[in-house]
């Protein structure tokens, strides 16, 4: 049976049909949040501005209402589906709307004030609300200022959030700084620029999305002072951390945080890697596991809450005061905040008996959310935690009641539904894992079946012994010796399990039509119980599948082409070239300064996101650490073929420690010379020009690696950082082959590169000149960047572009 209701007349139409519908009618928030996110996105991807999206929206009201009054009066079935898709189309424009008023990406006033004094000094004074100290051993601050003294004195009262970067060993500053403090400081206002590779994590929206738009220096700090009286958020977390410092050795003090209060400031990077290959980073972000911790003792009291007059309402509020007062330690984070309302909604209705609206319950989480903060929907832990809710509360059931029955009433019954569940929540999200990770975890599944029932004693506990550490430490640091040795043995085994051959592997969706696939298989094992809606999505299901496999043969029926990315690595190269028979190669790898390589944050991050598993070579011209810095990282990343490199040895410590490193993963080092001919893929050709083999030259530039490649009619030339002298050299003996269509244009636009007699042989239309926009060495020179504008039509400088892309298809040459 079918009932249609009159969105606003309450009149009911019934109809009977022989098959299965689903009953949208009993998931009201469902569908609203649906539309109203669906509204975010149109506006995410189309970007419209306020005023057109409140000229759509007041179309579509008016519409509505003519719709839902003509259908009123008529009470015509044609006049009822209009009404329904007005209303519809209602929702979806204020979704739009909404999101284009709160539009995160929209930079606010403030933040465009004081961004006009970029790389000027101002001052600032304001209460500090987080820190964290890098690998590098900077301190990231961020501060919420209050006032901001320009030039001249003038003094701005005007409140927004900013981040300090302070470097202690550089300005010699000190470090006592505490949460809650308020600061006084003069810093260097720093610009904030858009991400400038395919694959580089965007730092600039990141601050954007914790409402931070300005990034500033501190080179001075004037004044220091401790708040005690006033009452904030960060004072209270400053004493909950202090109390856990108290109660936990220095060995497990920082995982304790995280574990406790998602305070993960102080963890490692390496520490944070190891807890995602392990399928265990979760329990490091305070969210459903956490709040369910605190929920689990509540639901046990429930029953007792019935007997009460006022009851239900007392047990709700007892339990909204405990939430809101933990999610304040955890600074409202987002994950906390998500969760808490689901806790208190599904609480509610255990409270007044509306438990089988948890679905419904939890959508209404979802548009709470969305409504406070629209850009919500884009975030990984919304996406996530939403996610598993629903894959839980969707299979899980299902699953449960065709386990046997030995085993659902059975002692072990419930750590194995852990692992089920934990199962089904790990490979239910593994296209959100895929697509922002590129790594799923394969040992989760046990690990969290090991770990997650200590958890459920642990972190209740330990949270109580917070309790009365202000008025005895020493009996609290004894009380929580247990849970100190429980986190030690937790490192160890998280350390155990990321390490095993088999914990993890890398992994890629190459479509968003996997994402289909994956929701519609939760959807059909959620109708298994229900025959007729269990076959509508069976063929759903088959019908996604085949498109997704059409897609997938159109896309290997399409042209071959040849992809080169270019990638932004400063003052060096990097440069990844993949061939049309899926063969993958670099042409260097960035630079290599103390603590930062540009293929761990750069060259990386891009080969995971699509997908490449091996490289097949990779080419080093010459040893300077600007070519060779990021091939550590490389070796220790990825599987590789073959090193090639020009043969010319060089007195560094990179440099040797990469011939050792490649010898121990047994990678061969091929060297190099004029003459050669590589096979790699055999829709290519490529020749080696320089350097040769009898020429010495006492500056590595000459004997860099010059290297043609041709795909079809098309060619392309790498110079390396080859000056006057090899490109004579390489003139002499092959005059008439360097002609090319593109040039990588040799030592980064340098004064002593890309000479005249060389441009006019190779007459190029494209160029690409890999530097720095601020470099010590004055790159590109100025006499080097005339020659070049005049021989070459096309002409991509990194330092202004950012990472540069083409592909040709062997006719022609497109940028991408």
């Amino acid at each position: 049976m079918a009932v249609r209701f009159s969105l606003l007349s309450g009149h009911t139409n019934v109809s009977i049909h022989q098959t299965y519908q689903f009953p949208f009618a009993s998931y009201p928030a469902i569908r609203i949040t649906l539309l109203l996110a669906a509204g975010i996105i149109v506006d995410y991807q189309a970007d419209l501005s306020l005023s057109v999206w409140t000229l759509i929206f007041g179309f579509a009201a008016i519409f509505y209402l003519i719709a839902e009054v003509t259908y009123r009066k008529s009470l015509d079935s044609r006049t009822y589906n209009i009404a329904i898709l007005s209303y519809l189309g209602l929702i979806l424009s204020f979704g739009g709307t909404w999101h284009s008023f709160w539009d995160y990406r929209d930079l606010p006033e403030e933040a465009q004030v004081i961004n006009t004094y970029t790389w000027e000094e101002l001052t600032f004074s304001g209460n500090i609300h987080q820190i964290k100290q890098t690998s590098t051993g900077k301190f990231q601050v961020d501060v919420d200022v209050e006032t901001t003294i320009f030039p001249d004195d003038l003094v701005w009262d005007k409140s927004f959030t900013l981040r300090a970067v302070l470097n202690p060993a550089y300005h010699n500053v000190p470090v006592d700084l505490e949460l809650g403090n308020k600061i006084t400081f003069v810093a260097t206002v720093y610009p904030l620029e858009e991400k400038r590779n395919p694959s580089e994590f965007n730092y600039k929206q990141y601050l954007a999305s914790q409402n931070i738009h300005a990034q500033v220096g501190i080179q001075q700090i004037t004044s220091i002072t401790p708040v005690h009286t006033n009452w904030r958020w960060t004072f209270l977390r400053k004493h909950v951390l202090n109390a856990i410092d108290n109660n936990f050795s220095k060995e497990s003090s920082s995982l304790a945080k995280a574990l406790l209060i998602g305070y993960k400031n102080e963890l490692a990077r390496e520490d944070k890697i190891s807890f995602s290959r392990a399928g265990l980073s979760h329990i490091m972000a305070v969210s459903g596991l956490h709040v369910g911790f605190l929920l689990f003792p509540f639901w046990l009291v429930i029953p007792f809450f019935w007997t009460l007059k006022y009851g239900k309402q007392i047990g709700i509020t007892l339990l909204i005061i405990t939430l809101f007062i933990y999610a304040g330690l955890t600074d409202f984070s987002p994950s906390v905040t998500r969760a808490s309302l689901v806790g208190i909604l599904l609480a509610y209705g255990k409270l007044f008996h509306k438990v089988r609206d948890s679905k419904n319950l939890t959508a209404v989480a979802a548009l709470i959310i969305l409504l406070i903060n629209p850009s919500d929907l884009f975030s990984i832990g919304f996406q996530l935690s939403f996610g598993a809710v629903y894959i839980i509360l969707l299979t899980a059931p299902v699953i449960q009641r065709r386990l046997p029955a030995w085993i659902r009433f059975s002692w072990y019954g419930k750590p194995i539904m852990i692992i089920i569940i934990s199962f089904i929540v790990q490979v239910g999200l593994f296209p959100l894992l895929a697509y922002y990770f590129g790594e799923f975890s394969l040992v989760g599944p046990l690990a969290n079946a090991f770990v997650i029932p200590f958890l459920g004693i642990v972190v209740p506990f330990a949270l109580a012994v917070l309790l009365i550490t202000p008025f005895a430490s020493d009996v609290a640091q004894t009380l929580n010796y247990p849970v100190d040795i429980f986190l030690q043995w937790l490192h160890n085994f998280v350390d155990f399990a990321a390490n095993l051959p088999w914990s993890w592997v890398q992994v890629h969706v190459d479509s968003l039509l996997f994402f289909g696939i994956w929701i519609v298989i939760i959807f059909f094992i959620a109708s298994l119980p229900i025959p007729k809606l269990r076959w509508k999505f069976l063929a759903l299901l088959l019908l996604v599948s085949c498109l997704h496999q059409g897609n997938r043969v159109v896309h290997k029926l399409s042209p071959t082409t040849l992809n080169l990315t270019f990638f932004d690595v400063g003052q060096g190269d990097a440069a990844l070239i993949s061939t049309p028979n899926n063969k993958h190669f670099l042409i260097d790898v960035g630079r290599w300064q103390p603590d930062y390589n540009s293929a761990k944050y750069i060259i990386i991050p891009h080969l995971k996101e699509q997908g490449i598993e091996k490289l097949d070579a990779v080419f080093l011209s010459h040893p300077h650490a600007d070519h060779i810095g990021g091939i550590l990282e490389i070796i220790d990343s990825f599987p590789v073929d073959t090193i090639y490199n020009s043969g010319t040895s060089y007195n560094s410590q990179l440099y040797k420690t990469y011939n050792r490193k490649a010898s121990e993963h047994k990678i061969p080092i091929k060297s190099l010379h004029a003459g050669d001919q590589i096979n790699i893929d055999p829709a290519i050709r490529m020749f080696v020009y320089g350097p040769q083999k009898s020429v010495a030259q006492s500056n590595v530039n000459n004997r860099s690696l010059v290297l043609e490649l041709i795909y079809g009619d098309t060619e392309f030339l790498f110079m390396g950082d080859a000056e006057h002298r090899q490109e004579k050299n390489i003139l002499k003996h092959f005059p008439g082959l360097i002609n090319t269509d593109f040039l990588k244009v040799g030592h980064h636009g340098s004064k002593t590169s890309s000479g005249t007699l060389l441009l006019q042989s190779t007459t190029p239309h494209i160029g690409v000149v890999s530097l720095a926009k601020s470099n010590r060495f004055g790159h590109p020179h100025r006499e080097a960047s005339r020659r070049i504008h005049e021989y070459i039509s096309s002409l991509y400088f990194t330092s202004l572009e950012g990472a540069v892309q083409f592909s040709s298809d062997g006719k022609n040459i497109y940028k991408q």
